[in-house]
């Protein structure tokens, strides 16, 4: 079992737990505090599936704490991070890997992630991979939204506006 640190970011968007080591980012989790971080932590290894042993460690953090900060301030446009999907399934992994590649002030729809992933009717499992997205902002489950409206945001929709309007784009 490999060890991921985590420590709390503060951020324009509210505090954010921030797991990973180094330049491997594992998770970011929105709304986590002080107060927050037991069961926030306890909820994410169990979504990790056994893959990591989380250890609090602000320090180890840090650097991926500095690059999602920048960017929720503009002052980068992108993120110079690894991720590790493995334990995904490979049709989760597909999708995330998809929904990495909707360009910085754009968006898509949860039906074209799925015709994209390979399976074209499956759109609402994708809203289930944006809805558990380990890494969102990073992975920009954001972008994507519903064929007929904004689709759903874990934070809210008022976040998901606030992060399209940083990225030069809007909710349809």
């Amino acid at each position: 079992m490999a060890t991921a640190y985590y420590g709390i970011a503060e951020t324009a968007f509210g505090p954010m737990l921030v797991a990973g080591d180094g330049r491997k980012l594992v998770a970011i989790k929105f709304e986590v505090d002080a107060k927050r971080m037991p069961e926030a932590v306890e909820a994410l290894s169990r979504e990790l599936r056994g893959s990591y042993g989380l250890v609090f460690d602000q320090q180890r953090v840090r650097p991926l704490i500095k690059q999602l900060n920048d960017y929720l301030s503009g002052k980068r446009t992108g993120f110079d991070v690894d991720l590790d999907l493995s334990w995904m399934t490979p049709f989760r992994r597909r999708v995330m890997e998809e929904c990495a590649k909707v360009p910085r002030g754009e968006v898509t729809t949860y039906a074209e992630l799925a015709r994209r992933a390979g399976k074209p009717t499956a759109y609402r499992a994708v809203g289930h991979t944006m809805a558990t997205n380990p890494v969102p902002i990073v992975v920009p489950c954001h972008r994507v939204v519903g064929s007929g409206g904004p689709g759903g945001f874990g934070p809210g929709l008022q976040m998901k506006a606030q992060l399209l309007a940083l990225e030069g784009a809007r909710l349809p």
